[in-house]
Protein backbone atom coordinates (compact mmCIF):
# COMPACT_ATOMS: atom_id res chain seq x y z
CA UNK A 1 0.00 0.00 0.00
CA UNK A 2 1.18 3.51 -0.33
CA UNK A 3 0.36 6.59 1.89
CA UNK A 4 1.27 10.18 1.57
CA UNK A 5 1.49 12.47 4.18
CA UNK A 6 3.40 15.80 5.29
CA UNK A 7 5.78 17.32 7.78
CA UNK A 8 6.80 20.37 9.00
CA UNK A 9 10.12 21.83 9.06
CA UNK A 10 10.60 20.06 12.79
CA UNK A 11 10.61 16.96 10.66
CA UNK A 12 13.38 17.90 8.19
CA UNK A 13 15.91 19.72 10.95
CA UNK A 14 15.50 16.34 13.43
CA UNK A 15 16.07 14.05 10.69
CA UNK A 16 15.34 14.80 6.70
CA UNK A 17 13.62 11.63 6.78
CA UNK A 18 11.58 11.80 3.82
CA UNK A 19 10.30 8.42 3.60
CA UNK A 20 9.72 4.81 4.92
CA UNK A 21 9.36 1.64 3.51
CA UNK A 22 7.92 -0.55 5.79
CA UNK A 23 9.71 1.50 8.21
CA UNK A 24 13.09 1.59 7.02
CA UNK A 25 14.08 5.32 6.92
CA UNK A 26 14.95 6.81 3.54
CA UNK A 27 16.60 10.76 3.87
CA UNK A 28 17.99 13.21 2.41
CA UNK A 29 21.29 11.80 2.38
CA UNK A 30 20.10 9.24 0.84
CA UNK A 31 18.63 11.22 -1.88
CA UNK A 32 21.60 13.84 -2.48
CA UNK A 33 23.83 10.24 -2.92
CA UNK A 34 21.62 8.78 -5.86
CA UNK A 35 21.39 12.39 -7.36
CA UNK A 36 25.43 12.96 -7.23
CA UNK A 37 26.08 9.19 -8.61
CA UNK A 38 22.92 9.05 -10.86
CA UNK A 39 22.14 11.93 -12.61
CA UNK A 40 25.17 14.29 -11.81
CA UNK A 41 27.73 11.98 -13.91
CA UNK A 42 25.64 12.30 -16.88
CA UNK A 43 26.01 16.09 -16.85
CA UNK A 44 28.72 18.05 -19.08
CA UNK A 45 31.52 18.55 -17.78
CA UNK A 46 31.96 21.83 -16.38
CA UNK A 47 28.04 22.15 -15.81
CA UNK A 48 26.74 24.45 -12.66
CA UNK A 49 24.73 22.82 -10.20
CA UNK A 50 21.28 24.18 -10.64
CA UNK A 51 17.99 23.34 -8.51
CA UNK A 52 16.64 20.72 -8.60
CA UNK A 53 12.57 20.15 -9.45
CA UNK A 54 10.22 18.84 -6.94
CA UNK A 55 9.04 16.70 -10.09
CA UNK A 56 12.95 15.16 -10.16
CA UNK A 57 13.20 14.45 -6.84
CA UNK A 58 9.90 12.08 -6.60
CA UNK A 59 11.01 10.55 -9.56
CA UNK A 60 14.55 9.86 -7.45
CA UNK A 61 12.52 8.81 -4.34
CA UNK A 62 10.41 6.66 -6.14
CA UNK A 63 13.79 4.75 -7.58
CA UNK A 64 15.03 5.01 -4.04
CA UNK A 65 11.74 3.46 -2.89
CA UNK A 66 12.33 0.40 -5.42
CA UNK A 67 16.18 0.13 -4.62
CA UNK A 68 15.42 -0.17 -0.75
CA UNK A 69 12.72 -3.17 -1.97
CA UNK A 70 14.80 -4.45 -4.25
CA UNK A 71 17.70 -4.74 -1.93
CA UNK A 72 15.52 -6.45 0.70
CA UNK A 73 14.58 -8.73 -1.56
CA UNK A 74 18.16 -9.69 -2.00
CA UNK A 75 19.26 -10.32 1.32
CA UNK A 76 15.68 -12.38 2.14
CA UNK A 77 17.36 -14.68 -0.69
CA UNK A 78 20.52 -14.67 -0.01
CA UNK A 79 22.32 -12.95 -2.75
CA UNK A 80 25.50 -11.74 -2.09
CA UNK A 81 28.39 -10.08 -3.67
CA UNK A 82 32.13 -10.34 -3.03
CA UNK A 83 34.06 -7.47 -1.86
CA UNK A 84 36.85 -8.33 -4.60
CA UNK A 85 34.10 -8.09 -7.22
CA UNK A 86 33.35 -4.08 -6.44
CA UNK A 87 37.22 -3.66 -6.07
CA UNK A 88 37.50 -4.90 -9.68
CA UNK A 89 34.91 -2.98 -10.84
CA UNK A 90 36.20 0.18 -9.07
CA UNK A 91 39.17 -0.52 -10.55
CA UNK A 92 37.88 -0.67 -14.04
CA UNK A 93 35.45 2.64 -13.37
CA UNK A 94 38.68 4.39 -12.39
CA UNK A 95 40.50 3.67 -15.46
CA UNK A 96 37.80 4.62 -17.16
CA UNK A 97 37.55 7.82 -15.97
CA UNK A 98 41.43 8.42 -16.23
CA UNK A 99 43.79 10.12 -13.63
CA UNK A 100 41.03 12.99 -12.53
CA UNK A 101 38.98 10.39 -10.84
CA UNK A 102 39.93 10.85 -7.43
CA UNK A 103 39.26 14.52 -8.64
CA UNK A 104 35.94 13.87 -10.14
CA UNK A 105 34.26 11.91 -6.91
CA UNK A 106 35.49 15.28 -4.78
CA UNK A 107 33.93 17.74 -7.19
CA UNK A 108 30.95 15.49 -7.13
CA UNK A 109 31.30 15.20 -3.31
CA UNK A 110 31.41 11.17 -3.25
CA UNK A 111 33.93 9.50 -0.85
CA UNK A 112 35.60 6.25 -2.82
CA UNK A 113 33.75 4.68 0.26
CA UNK A 114 30.10 5.53 -1.05
CA UNK A 115 31.03 5.25 -4.56
CA UNK A 116 32.45 1.58 -3.69
CA UNK A 117 28.94 1.20 -2.20
CA UNK A 118 26.80 1.68 -4.79
CA UNK A 119 28.56 -0.08 -7.07
CA UNK A 120 27.82 -3.11 -4.60
CA UNK A 121 24.08 -2.11 -3.94
CA UNK A 122 23.80 -2.06 -8.38
CA UNK A 123 25.76 -5.55 -8.56
CA UNK A 124 22.91 -6.96 -5.41
CA UNK A 125 20.35 -5.64 -7.99
CA UNK A 126 21.58 -6.67 -11.71
CA UNK A 127 21.39 -10.04 -9.64
CA UNK A 128 18.15 -10.27 -8.37
CA UNK A 129 16.53 -8.79 -11.00
CA UNK A 130 18.33 -11.17 -13.27
CA UNK A 131 17.44 -13.95 -11.03
CA UNK A 132 13.50 -13.07 -11.08
CA UNK A 133 13.01 -12.15 -14.93
CA UNK A 134 14.89 -15.45 -16.25
CA UNK A 135 11.98 -17.19 -16.73
CA UNK A 136 11.29 -14.50 -19.15
CA UNK A 137 10.67 -16.03 -22.37
CA UNK A 138 12.83 -15.48 -25.76
CA UNK A 139 10.81 -13.82 -28.25
CA UNK A 140 9.20 -16.35 -30.50
CA UNK A 141 9.75 -16.25 -34.55
CA UNK A 142 6.35 -15.61 -35.03
CA UNK A 143 6.64 -12.64 -32.91
CA UNK A 144 9.88 -11.40 -34.62
CA UNK A 145 8.10 -12.33 -37.99
CA UNK A 146 4.95 -9.60 -36.76
CA UNK A 147 7.29 -6.94 -35.74
CA UNK A 148 9.15 -7.10 -38.56
CA UNK A 149 6.36 -6.43 -40.85
CA UNK A 150 4.66 -3.91 -39.14
CA UNK A 151 7.70 -2.17 -38.39
CA UNK A 152 9.69 -2.15 -42.21
CA UNK A 153 10.18 1.19 -41.73
CA UNK A 154 12.97 0.96 -39.10
CA UNK A 155 14.72 -1.13 -41.35
CA UNK A 156 15.26 0.81 -44.22
CA UNK A 157 19.25 1.41 -45.17
CA UNK A 158 20.04 4.51 -46.92
CA UNK A 159 22.63 4.40 -49.79
CA UNK A 160 25.59 4.57 -48.29
CA UNK A 161 29.46 5.63 -49.40
CA UNK A 162 32.73 3.76 -48.59
CA UNK A 163 35.55 6.53 -48.80
CA UNK A 164 39.32 7.06 -47.71
CA UNK A 165 40.76 10.38 -47.07
CA UNK A 166 44.57 11.64 -46.76
CA UNK A 167 45.05 14.80 -44.09
CA UNK A 168 47.96 16.67 -44.02
CA UNK A 169 48.63 19.33 -42.28
CA UNK A 170 49.76 22.28 -44.70
CA UNK A 171 48.59 22.74 -48.38
CA UNK A 172 52.22 22.18 -49.56
CA UNK A 173 52.36 18.60 -48.80
CA UNK A 174 48.98 18.56 -49.77
CA UNK A 175 49.65 18.89 -53.40
CA UNK A 176 52.62 16.98 -53.21
CA UNK A 177 50.52 13.97 -52.54
CA UNK A 178 47.80 15.17 -55.26
CA UNK A 179 50.58 15.02 -57.87
CA UNK A 180 51.70 11.53 -56.83
CA UNK A 181 47.77 9.98 -57.49
CA UNK A 182 48.12 12.03 -60.57
CA UNK A 183 51.10 9.43 -61.44
CA UNK A 184 49.25 6.46 -60.39
CA UNK A 185 50.78 6.23 -56.69
CA UNK A 186 48.49 3.79 -54.37
CA UNK A 187 45.79 6.03 -52.09
CA UNK A 188 46.67 3.68 -49.35
CA UNK A 189 50.40 3.92 -49.59
CA UNK A 190 50.59 7.42 -49.61
CA UNK A 191 47.63 7.80 -46.40
CA UNK A 192 50.07 5.44 -44.68
CA UNK A 193 53.45 7.64 -45.38
CA UNK A 194 51.57 11.10 -45.50
CA UNK A 195 48.20 11.20 -43.35
CA UNK A 196 48.10 12.65 -39.94
CA UNK A 197 45.09 10.84 -38.89
CA UNK A 198 44.93 7.97 -36.85
CA UNK A 199 43.08 5.81 -40.22
CA UNK A 200 46.41 7.00 -42.23
CA UNK A 201 47.55 4.05 -40.55
CA UNK A 202 44.98 1.57 -42.74
CA UNK A 203 45.40 3.39 -45.59
CA UNK A 204 42.86 6.35 -44.60
CA UNK A 205 39.83 3.91 -44.87
CA UNK A 206 36.87 5.22 -43.38
CA UNK A 207 34.44 2.72 -43.84
CA UNK A 208 30.77 2.64 -45.05
CA UNK A 209 28.75 5.67 -43.88
CA UNK A 210 24.96 6.32 -44.75
CA UNK A 211 24.21 9.56 -46.78
CA UNK A 212 21.61 10.71 -44.13
CA UNK A 213 24.56 10.71 -41.81
CA UNK A 214 27.57 12.26 -43.88
CA UNK A 215 29.14 14.76 -42.53
CA UNK A 216 29.25 18.08 -43.77
CA UNK A 217 33.36 17.84 -44.99
CA UNK A 218 32.13 14.27 -47.09
CA UNK A 219 29.11 15.28 -48.76
CA UNK A 220 30.78 15.65 -52.19
CA UNK A 221 31.31 11.75 -52.33
CA UNK A 222 27.46 12.09 -53.48
CA UNK A 223 29.05 13.52 -56.57
CA UNK A 224 31.85 11.14 -57.19
CA UNK A 225 32.18 8.15 -58.85
CA UNK A 226 34.05 4.82 -57.39
CA UNK A 227 37.55 5.64 -57.32
CA UNK A 228 37.31 8.76 -58.33
CA UNK A 229 39.68 11.46 -56.15
CA UNK A 230 38.53 14.55 -55.10
CA UNK A 231 40.58 18.16 -55.16
CA UNK A 232 42.12 18.99 -52.29
CA UNK A 233 39.74 20.40 -49.48
CA UNK A 234 40.62 22.74 -46.05
CA UNK A 235 39.23 22.52 -42.91
CA UNK A 236 40.15 23.22 -39.33
CA UNK A 237 42.07 19.57 -39.49
CA UNK A 238 43.83 20.19 -41.77
CA UNK A 239 44.15 19.85 -46.18
CA UNK A 240 42.13 16.64 -46.61
CA UNK A 241 42.06 13.93 -49.93
CA UNK A 242 39.23 12.13 -50.50
CA UNK A 243 38.63 8.71 -52.62
CA UNK A 244 35.31 7.29 -53.26
CA UNK A 245 35.58 3.32 -52.91
CA UNK A 246 32.61 1.78 -53.10
CA UNK A 247 28.42 2.25 -52.77
CA UNK A 248 25.98 0.20 -51.50
CA UNK A 249 22.40 1.47 -53.21
CA UNK A 250 19.23 1.70 -50.94
CA UNK A 251 17.56 -1.31 -49.05
CA UNK A 252 15.45 -2.69 -46.79
CA UNK A 253 17.02 -5.09 -44.34
CA UNK A 254 15.41 -8.65 -44.88
CA UNK A 255 13.80 -10.47 -41.82
CA UNK A 256 17.04 -12.61 -41.23
CA UNK A 257 19.64 -9.44 -41.02
CA UNK A 258 16.89 -7.87 -38.57
CA UNK A 259 16.27 -10.69 -36.63
CA UNK A 260 18.69 -10.58 -34.22
CA UNK A 261 18.30 -7.33 -33.13
CA UNK A 262 14.12 -7.32 -33.20
CA UNK A 263 14.77 -10.35 -30.80
CA UNK A 264 17.02 -8.78 -28.68
CA UNK A 265 14.22 -5.59 -28.68
CA UNK A 266 11.19 -7.82 -28.11
CA UNK A 267 13.08 -9.46 -25.11
CA UNK A 268 14.11 -6.24 -23.66
CA UNK A 269 10.74 -5.35 -23.44
CA UNK A 270 9.51 -8.28 -22.36
CA UNK A 271 11.89 -7.86 -19.29
CA UNK A 272 10.85 -4.39 -18.78
CA UNK A 273 7.52 -5.11 -18.42
CA UNK A 274 7.59 -7.90 -16.14
CA UNK A 275 10.10 -5.73 -14.19
CA UNK A 276 7.68 -3.45 -13.45
CA UNK A 277 5.22 -5.62 -13.06
CA UNK A 278 7.41 -7.32 -9.93
CA UNK A 279 7.89 -4.23 -8.80
CA UNK A 280 4.48 -2.30 -8.53
CA UNK A 281 3.63 -5.52 -6.71
CA UNK A 282 6.44 -4.84 -4.21
CA UNK A 283 5.61 -1.60 -3.51
CA UNK A 284 1.69 -2.69 -3.21
CA UNK A 285 2.50 -5.00 -0.37
CA UNK A 286 4.47 -2.88 1.30
CA UNK A 287 3.81 0.24 3.79
CA UNK A 288 5.13 3.24 1.87
CA UNK A 289 5.20 6.77 4.03
CA UNK A 290 6.66 9.87 1.62
CA UNK A 291 6.90 12.80 3.53
CA UNK A 292 6.58 15.14 0.65
CA UNK A 293 6.93 18.71 2.80
CA UNK A 294 10.29 17.04 3.76
CA UNK A 295 11.20 16.17 -0.07
CA UNK A 296 10.55 19.97 -1.08
CA UNK A 297 13.15 21.43 1.39
CA UNK A 298 16.12 18.92 0.33
CA UNK A 299 19.04 20.47 -1.61
CA UNK A 300 21.96 19.12 -3.00
CA UNK A 301 24.64 21.69 -2.27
Amino acid sequence: MSVSCEKGKNALERDKVIAKVDGAEITGRDLARYYNTIVQPMKPNGAQKETVSLKLKKSLLEELIEEKLLLRVAAKEGIQVKDGEVERLYEKTAEDYGKGFKSYLKKLNIKPDEWKASLRRDLLIERVINRHLQSVENPTNQEIKKYYHEHLREFQVPMQYRFSQIVVPTLKVAQQVQEKLKMGEDFSKLAKQYSVFPEGKRGGDLGYWREDRLPEEFALVRQMKVGGISDIMHTPYGYHIITLTGVRDARVLSLKEAGPRIARRLLQEKRGAEKAHWVKELKEKALIVRYENVLKEITFN
